[in-house]
């Protein structure tokens, strides 16, 4: 292993200095901390609240569920959560660090399919803040990584609960609970790429909480990440992330509390030489939330949410910002009227706005009547849904689901849910349902005065519609323009799954296989395909438009395995294969995606204070240009497989200390024929000091 560098004088003391005062300050109160320490995450990863918005066993859980705890959080550095969902079963993305691989996709599925929640409420998009919506990263990365418990990932649509945007799934955020008693940590990764033109990585870290009065609460956190820009062609640029968040949590009663949170995040893109920035210069996050929890007796709860998300490029000086303001209520009863019922019964108000005067506003609204449109949009949605779990047999539990939906300027939408889980005894579980998705179409979509430019490679599934990668416009540019449309329609999608699993004594084992049919999916087609247009060119330039003209189907199966090979080491792995991903409309690939992709882990317990973990992520070979965006037909990209290796040592219970290489044979995704870069191997050491 090469030597760690020591750092510039300027960027030590800008990192080192707070790190120092943390872990200072966490060591020298440790003499003073209570015994007590936080549950293991361990002893929570059962329990899931994502699948029904209360607490259940994962066992009992009417969805595909997958749970990160706390451990692999602190396992390992990571730059993006992505690359810690990209180990869950279902989940493709997350292999680099920037471009579309960063992205992560349930099932198949494009990101924006995906609903970010934190502990159950939107996150709020940022994407349309961008010139394109697939331009910038997926929100994943606006939380403290020492705030986070545990990350739950629902695959398979949650529409019924959670209405549009969760046609794929749900990734909720879980938080840490303010501690009965002051506590903290602070957390310090030092990444260094074995190649000199790999750039390295700095990340510091710190939460504390605790009491300020007997009914008042406060938790903080902070964290800095930055990363170097790499040099060369096809390598990663660099980045800087900066998140502070602040909870104030007031207990009024035995029954009721309430809390006020704000956060504020800055996401910083550059590049160097050969490798381009990737996303806006300055993305700049805001969030408010409100909350008040209530309980009524002993079988009635409430929870409502006032949420306020902002996102503002502050990198350019023509005024791009969104913003989202949701208002969430949910109530939660047990009755038995001869069968018991666990209800939910919710409402939601949802009002997006969007200003970005790089593509809204910029064209003549040629094909809904003449003249410019304001540079600013926005929508309201209302939506009514109530789920009820039935247990039906003291081994069988139905769900029935129903949402209702209105979103301004489209037609009202029902999404129903039926969901079985069913144990055949107490190491089987056996569960499927059927559910329909929504997605209702983003400001961008739903406005005609909005539109984008692609120098190529966003018209490329166009060739056979006409489309040529030749000048051909009247400039003697090349690509295409992409509008909106306000006639478009929410797309929608028919969800089947069927799945069982086995835990006995530590051995477990489970496989889904999963389903979905879309009716009415969005994608650019040419202007010429609308009524009263017989040309694509308009001005001398070529148009596509938004239109509901798509069918597609995705098909696959995921399956997981646990061995306890020894009271010590474990052995686990999962897998899953894409059977199918097509457009059926026109035969194409959906998107690409590998057709199998497996996660394996050695988790070694040497000591109780020393463990080991040998990890392997195994891509399957994948489409990486389909046969209508290349001359020469679809071209494939060879499998790869990456190997991991970290160890971390329990000094106390006040300090941890790791180290490891990440991808620890070299492999190049670049050599391999990807068009994205996976990166390099890479050496690690970190700590974390708590009190």
């Amino acid at each position: 292993m090469p030597s760690i560098p020591t750092p510039s004088p300027r960027r030590s003391s800008r990192r080192l200095a707070p790190l120092a005062g943390a872990i200072g300050l966490a060591l020298c109160c440790s003499a003073l901390a209570d015994d007590a320490v936080e549950p293991d995450a361990r002893e929570l990863e059962t329990v899931v609240v994502t699948a029904t918005g209360v607490q259940q066993w994962i066992k009992d859980a009417p969805a595909s569920i997958s749970v990160i705890t706390r451990e692999e959080i602190e396992r390992k550095p990571v730059s993006s959560i992505g690359q810690l969902l990209s180990t869950v079963p279902g989940v493709t993305g997350g292999y680099a660090l920037s471009g579309a691989q960063s992205k992560i996709r349930l099932r198949g599925l494009p990101e924006q399919y995906t609903l970010i929640l934190i502990d159950g409420r939107r996150q709020g998009n940022s994407s349309g803040v961008n010139y394109r919506d697939d331009l910038g990263p997926q929100d994943l990365n606006w939380l403290s990584a020492d705030m986070i418990e545990r990350i739950e990932v629902v695959r398979g649509p949650m529409s019924s609960l959670y209405g549009s945007d969760a046609m794929g799934g749900v990734i909720n955020i879980i938080t840490r609970k303010i501690a009965p008693e002051w506590r903290g940590s602070a957390t310090y990764n030092y990444s260094r790429p074995d190649a000199s033109d790999r750039g390295d990585t700095f990340q510091i870290g710190a939460q504390f909480s605790g009491p300020l009065t007997d009914a008042l609460g406060l938790r903080v956190g902070a964290s800095l990440t930055d990363r170097a820009s790499d040099t060369g062609a096809g390598k990663t640029p660099g980045n800087q992330a900066e998140n502070l968040n602040a909870l104030l949590h007031w207990r009024i009663g035995d029954d009721h509390t309430l809390g006020l949170e704000a956060s504020r995040g800055v996401q910083r893109a550059s590049g160097a030489g050969e490798v381009a920035a990737w996303g806006l210069s300055k993305l700049v996050h805001r969030g408010y939330v409100a909350t008040h929890d209530g309980r009524y007796g002993d079988a009635a709860t409430s929870k409502t949410t006032l949420a306020q998300n902002e996102y503002e490029d502050e990198g350019s000086d023509v005024g791009t910002w969104s913003k989202e303001t949701v208002l969430d209520a949910v109530f939660n009863t047990g009755f038995d009227w001869g069968v018991a019922h666990a209800l939910n019964v919710g409402g939601q108000w949802k009002r997006e706005q969007l200003r970005n005067p790089s593509t809204i506003g910029t064209v003549p609204v040629t094909w809904a009547g003449s003249g410019r449109i304001a540079p600013e949009n926005e929508a309201d949605a209302w939506a009514l849904f109530a789920e009820d779990h039935l247990s039906l047999h003291d081994a069988f539990t139905l769900t029935l689901g129903l949402r209702w939906d209105n979103t301004e300027n489209y037609d009202d939408n029902l999404s129903p849910r039926v969901y079985g889980v069913w144990h055949p005894s107490a190491d089987w579980t056996v569960r499927g349902g059927v559910s329909r998705g929504f997605r209702a179409p983003n400001l961008k979509q739903g406005t005609a005065g909005a539109a984008t430019q692609s120098r190529g490679n966003g018209c490329s599934s166009l060739v056979v519609e006409g489309w040529t990668n030749r000048s051909v416009n009247a400039d003697g540019s090349t690509g295409c323009y992409m509008a909106g449309n306000p006639d478009l329609e929410p797309e929608t999608s028919t969800n089947y799954e069927i799945g069982a699993g086995f835990d006995r004594n530590g051995w477990s084992v489970a496989a889904t296989y999963f389903h979905t049919d879309f009716d009415d999916k969005i994608e650019q087609a040419p202007l010429r395909d609308l009524p009263g247009f017989d040309s694509s060119f308009v001005n001398g330039y070529w148009w596509t438009v938004a239109q509901n003209i798509e069918q597609a189907r995705t098909r696959g199966i995921e399956a997981s395995l646990v061995v306890p090979l020894h009271e010590r080491l474990t052995w686990t792995v999962n897998a899953t294969r894409m059977l199918e991903s097509k457009n059926r409309s026109t035969g194409a690939n959906l998107l690409v995606v590998p057709k199998i992709t497996a996660n394996a882990s050695l988790d070694w317990r040497v000591s109780d204070a020393w463990s080991l973990n040998l990890s392997a992520q195994h891509i399957g070979e994948q489409l990486v240009a389909t046969e209508a965006g290349s001359r020469s037909g679809p071209t494939f990209a060879k499998a790869y497989t990456t190997w991991d290796l970290a160890t971390g040592f329990d000094v106390n219970r006040h300090l941890t200390l790791r180290a490891g290489v990440r991808n620890l044979t070299d492999e190049s995704t670049l050599e391999e024929g990807n068009n994205y870069d996976g990166g390099a191997r890479t050496y690690f050491v970190g700590l974390t000091a708590r009190y």
